[in-house]
């Protein structure tokens, strides 16, 4: 499969959205879009473009490597700061919640050693 549909798929997934959404909010259709991966075919440039600026990518980061943290978590480089904190938050709202549900001694001891592990591997 090209990298472009290894990546529309990857950002599909990170998004958390569905093929069908891709279709709907970018006016391309279904059959378009699953040929394309289905025949490993990078899309002419302007269906390139619509789902590009659906997944609020640029063409090149479609259509080459995507960066992975230590985790292999895909990263996606174009991503806002406000997207990025959501994408965090998700990552880690079990653990918040957890937290939230302590109470809040134990959550600023919780929270200290935390920082004391960070501090001992960054060194």
């Amino acid at each position: 499969m090209s990298s472009f549909w290894v990546n529309v798929k990857k950002s599909i997934i990170y998004k958390e959205m569905e093929i069908k959404d891709l279709v709907f909010r970018s006016g391309v259709s279904y059959s378009t879009i699953i040929n394309g991966m289905n025949k490993n075919s990078m899309p002419h440039a302007d269906i390139a473009l619509k789902i590009s600026r659906v997944l609020n990518m640029s063409l090149e980061s479609l259509m080459g490597e995507l960066e992975y943290n230590v985790e292999g978590e895909f990263l996606p480089t174009q991503l806002n700061l406000e997207q990025r904190e959501i994408a965090l938050y998700r990552k880690n709202k079990n653990i918040i919640d957890a937290l939230e549900e302590l109470p809040s001694p134990l959550r600023d001891a919780v929270e200290e050693l935390v920082k004391r592990a960070r501090d001992s591997i960054q060194r």
